[in-house]
Parts: C-alpha cells; sequence; structure tokens
C-alpha cells in the first residue's frame, strides 16, 4: 500500500486503493480482479481508460473516482498524461507539478508490469491533447505555394507604398491561412515518435475589415466568421493552419536592427486568446507568419531562403521593397517557437543558396 503523502490526486489515489482492497477482501478469485481494477486505474491515468469496473465492483467510491478523473482529465488539463507520454516516447524529463502523481503512477505500474505509459499508442481515437504532444515535437516543413506567396506579397507592398491617408504613410496587414499538411510518421515500434510534418501554405486569405496603422492591425471577428465559412465552401479540402500578419520599419537598418521578422510580446498574447477560441471551435491553429516590410533603394527581385542561418525566415527582395518572411511553429499553448521549423518558398525568383 502506497501512503499518501499530499492531500490532492495522490491522497485521493491512496484512498481509492484502500477502498479497493476493503472492497476485494474476503472475494474468492479476487486476483485477477484486483489486476483488471489496478490495470483500469492506471488506464484512467495515463489518459486512455475511464472508470468503469471499478465504481460497478466497489461500493461507495463513484465520487471519489470522479473527482480523480476529473483532477487527471480536466482541472490540469490533461498534465499527467501528457508526462507519461512525453517522457515515454519523447524523453522528456517529468515536471514537478506532476512529480510525485508520476512517482505514484510509476510505482503502479511496477506492480502491474508493465510501462506507465501501457496502451497510449494503441488507441484508436487519438485525443486531442496526444495530438497537440505529437505536433509540439513534429519538424514544420512549411511550403509557401505561389498563390499564398502572391496574395502576402501584393497585400503587404500594397499597404506600405501606398498612403492609407494624411499622416498615415502606411499600414499594417493581417489575414488567416488555409492549406493542407502530410505526416511522415517513424516506424511503428520505434521508441521515439519524432515525426515530419510537411505543411502547404495555399492560400492567404486578406481581411479587408482589419484595422491597421503603422504600427499594428486588429484582426476583424467579423472577416474572420466569413472568410471560414466561405473557406470551407471554396475550398474544402484545405484547413484553416494559422495566421499572417505584416509589420512595417521606415528603412532597412531599422528593420534588422529591431528584428522586425520577430513577433512581440503582443503578438503572442493576441495569438493566445485567438488559439483558445479556434481550437474550441474545432480548428486546430498550427503555424503564424510575420512579413516585415521596408523601402529598397533600387528596385530588383531576389530570394535567399535560411537567411542569416534561420531556417524560419525567407528573405525577398522585389519591386522597391525588402521583405523578410517568418514561419513560427504555434505550441499547445498558443505560444510561438521556431524549434525544427524550416521555412520554404519554391516559387520565389532569384532563388539563392543560404
Amino acid at each position: 500500500m502506497v501512503k499518501a503523502r499530499d492531500n490532492g490526486l495522490v491522497g485521493d489515489l491512496c484512498q481509492l486503493e484502500r477502498c479497493i482492497e476493503r472492497g476485494l477482501s474476503g472475494r474468492r478469485g479476487a486476483g485477477g480482479l484486483r489486476r483488471a481494477l489496478y490495470m483500469e486505474l492506471l488506464s484512467v491515468l495515463n489518459g486512455t481508460g475511464r472508470f468503469e469496473s471499478i465504481p460497478a465492483q466497489i461500493t461507495s467510491v463513484e465520487p471519489l473516482t470522479s473527482r480523480i478523473y476529473r483532477q487527471v482529465n480536466g482541472q490540469s488539463g490533461n498534465a499527467l498524461p501528457r508526462a507519461i507520454y512525453e517522457s515515454a516516447f519523447f524523453d522528456r524529463p517529468v515536471g514537478n507539478s506532476v512529480r510525485a502523481p508520476w512517482q505514484y503512477v510509476r510505482r503502479l505500474a511496477r506492480r502491474l508490469r508493465v510501462e506507465p505509459s501501457h496502451g497510449q499508442t494503441d488507441l484508436a481515437d487519438v485525443p486531442a491533447w496526444m495530438k497537440e504532444v505529437d505536433e509540439a515535437h513534429q519538424e514544420l516543413r512549411i511550403w509557401i505555394r505561389e498563390p499564398a506567396l502572391q496574395d502576402m506579397l501584393l497585400s503587404a507592398m500594397e499597404a506600405y507604398l501606398v498612403p492609407a491617408g494624411s499622416g498615415v504613410p502606411s499600414t499594417e496587414v493581417y489575414g488567416i491561412v488555409f492549406g493542407s499538411q502530410r505526416v511522415t510518421r517513424p516506424a511503428r515500434g520505434r521508441a521515439r515518435r519524432e515525426s515530419v510534418a510537411d505543411i502547404n501554405i495555399e492560400r492567404v486569405c486578406i481581411q479587408h475589415r482589419a484595422k491597421g496603422s503603422p504600427s499594428e492591425v486588429v484582426a476583424d471577428q467579423r472577416s474572420e466568421t466569413a472568410q471560414l465559412v466561405l473557406g470551407e465552401q471554396l475550398f474544402p479540402y484545405w484547413h484553416l493552419l494559422g495566421d499572417f500578419h505584416t509589420h512595417t520599419y521606415r528603412s532597412l537598418d531599422e528593420l534588422l536592427r529591431q528584428r522586425g521578422w520577430r513577433y512581440s510580446s503582443h503578438d503572442e498574447a493576441a495569438n493566445v486568446d485567438w488559439c483558445e477560441r479556434l481550437r474550441a471551435m474545432g480548428h486546430r491553429p498550427r503555424l503564424a507568419l510575420i512579413l516585415a516590410i521596408t523601402r529598397a533603394k533600387r528596385s530588383g527581385t531576389a530570394c535567399r531562403e535560411s537567411w542569416n542561418g534561420y531556417s524560419h525566415v525567407v528573405r525577398v527582395a522585389a519591386g522597391r521593397c525588402h521583405c523578410f518572411i517568418a514561419a513560427y511553429r504555434i505550441c499547445p499553448d498558443g505560444s510561438y517557437a521556431t524549434d525544427g521549423v524550416a521555412l520554404r518558398c519554391p516559387h520565389l525568383f532569384g532563388q539563392q543558396s543560404a
């Protein structure tokens, strides 16, 4: 019997063990049933099952099992199943927030002579939290196709070069990104489950009702709703992949000094809220595109992928503008990251190697 070390999840688990042992006491042939009940408990803790047999076989534990299930799968955002999965298949250390229940799971699995992750790779319907973990560890190869490239460059350059009015020399623009993805998964049976996602950006739908200024752009939810509805009708084989916006600069020196292709803290905070809302609608945003733009001294066309060693940045010279297109991975919490992100623009003119 494991002694409780806290009054939270581990305490409830130890209380449930005591209830199980009391309920099985004196039963004939309880050995097989005991193992089945504890295997069910393990399946709840690693996110592969629900409580069914335990409440049916052990009296008066349903309030306790319901509370345990909520702690594992609701209140914590599946933190324990995520930790078990990442530890088993991605060699990630277990965080302090779930260390005590993780140690409990290890002891339980050892007694059952199975792995803590038992059953996680056998699910027919992969839960959303597991998809998020897989996506967070995927290498992203992002391909901007020709129509999407035209959408971005034409809208960004027009909004930058054509004054918006008196005292407003340029404005930022915003849009949502549509396309498809193909995931190359590792061979079955491999201990690690890293995979590669080839993401094809087919169209970038610019929001004409977004409120743009020289230093920011605010998306319009009415435009977003209209674009999502029309997108499902016009290209149902594509999905919402993320969003796009521009950063404008007065000179190339200013753009480079401020690393204009990077996101701001406001960008990231807005993306967290946006992702939460879009995921509630059933979408799965994967990436964000930022295009930094400034005026060039002379006209010309050129392109460089993996600019300056940044695999997620492509530099473009077009017309009388310098453009830097950067791609960012959207993490499960809505924050941005560049790890394992490579941006490719195969249709760009004047392609140069890094």
